[in-house]
């Protein structure tokens, strides 16, 4: 159904260095020689962090091999994209095209999934991480969108990589040593313009880019089905829309079915490919405006119940995911606190009227951390 173009590569996107890198470069030269109103400066900063999230993207689609195919040419220019992140090209393609694209939305082998009742309940890590998450109730999760993508760096190359094993131990140590290394640039790019100057060259530009980077990613998947045996993009992802401009801008980014149906066409290509997946799934294809998935991330907890359930650890209350047909996630059911796993159903339950609970039951560990 698609035309042999959508299979191309396209070297054309790296013209998106020349603007962001003279943004970043014009930015930093007016901060540093200039003396601005620190008002200017937060407006600088903000220029920054954009366009250090929209490398991002331009990294995501070389890394996938869909901008250039010489490998040593895709390490390069994606390592200058991913510097402001200290990720190497070998750390994003084990994390994003290894492990993420291969078990999408399966509880532990996935990085970017919050996981099931057990491994929340077994494993202290995941439990801390959840109560970071949107919908987890938590106060704290209000700050997820600004520091998740780069603190979820560290937590993949400290932790997921050495319980699933990315690399061998030279490996390892290999990229051990070029984090500590990009971890030095910065820290002597900071010694150098001082503390005052490095928050708006690097340390608030960096909230931008989490969030740029986050608003896509965090509503791609997490209210989702959780597929535990097979990897159905049409069942555990989602796509969400923005303005033409924006998509534009973001490299179509927002396009992640598309993505994950083909993640190695390049991004340039995915509403053709979003017009053939209507086209032949239907109502099967999910689609979201990004300001409303938002607003369904934060109403609705990331832990898995079941495959087609979400519960809130602090009371209990199930929702569902979305709908095959795209329903949005409601309240289905309440389980006892503390939530134990139950086995997984087949068939969605029909929804029921539950009461939510100001305040999580009796319990001395979820109270204190309420």
């Amino acid at each position: 159904m698609l035309p042999p173009e959508v299979f191309e590569r396209n070297p054309w996107q790296l013209m998106w260095l020349i603007p962001h890198l003279t943004i970043i470069a014009a930015s930093i030269s007016a901060l540093l020689l200039t003396n601005i109103h620190w008002g200017y400066r937060l407006l600088l900063a903000v220029a920054i962090g954009h366009s250090y999230g929209c490398l991002m993207y331009l990294a995501h689609e070389i890394l996938h091999g869909t901008v250039v195919k010489n490998g040593t040419l895709q390490n390069w220019l994606s390592g200058i994209c991913m510097l402001p992140y200290c990720i190497s090209p070998e750390h994003w393609k084990a994390w994003h095209n290894r492990s993420h694209h291969c078990h999408t939305s399966k509880t532990g082998r996935d990085p970017d999934s919050f996981g099931d009742v057990y491994m929340n309940r077994k494993a202290p890590f995941a439990k801390f991480t959840t109560k970071l998450a949107p919908g987890s109730g938590y106060l704290r999760s209000w700050f997820f969108m600004g520091f998740w993508f780069s603190f979820h760096a560290l937590v993949t190359l400290f932790v997921h990589s050495k319980v699933f094993e990315y690399w061998k131990p030279a490996q390892r140590r290999k990229q051990l040593a070029l984090f500590s290394a990009m971890v030095a640039f910065w820290a002597g790019v900071g010694y150098a313009v001082g503390p005052y100057n490095f928050a708006f060259i690097y340390l608030l530009p960096m909230v931008v880019a989490n969030c740029v980077q986050m608003f896509y990613i965090s509503t791609n998947h997490l209210f989702c089905d959780e597929t535990q045996e097979e990897n159905d993009p049409l069942i555990n992802s989602l796509t969400v829309s923005t303005p033409r401009w924006v998509s534009w801008l973001h490299l179509n980014f927002g396009y992640h079915v598309e993505h994950h149906v083909m993640p190695y066409a390049n991004s340039k290509h995915a509403p053709t490919i979003q017009a053939a997946l209507k086209e032949h799934f239907g109502t099967r294809y999910h689609e979201m405006p990004l300001q409303q998935a938002l607003r369904v991330l934060y109403e609705t907890p990331p832990v898995h119940l079941s495959r087609q359930e979400l519960v809130d650890m602090r009371t209990g209350i199930v929702y569902s995911t979305l709908g095959p047909n795209g329903e949005l996630p409601q309240v289905v059911d309440q389980v006892a606190v503390p939530v134990r796993p139950r086995k997984r159903v087949k068939n969605r339950p029909a929804a029921v009227d539950v009461p939510v609970t100001e305040t999580p039951p009796e319990d001395g560990e979820q109270n204190r951390a309420a």
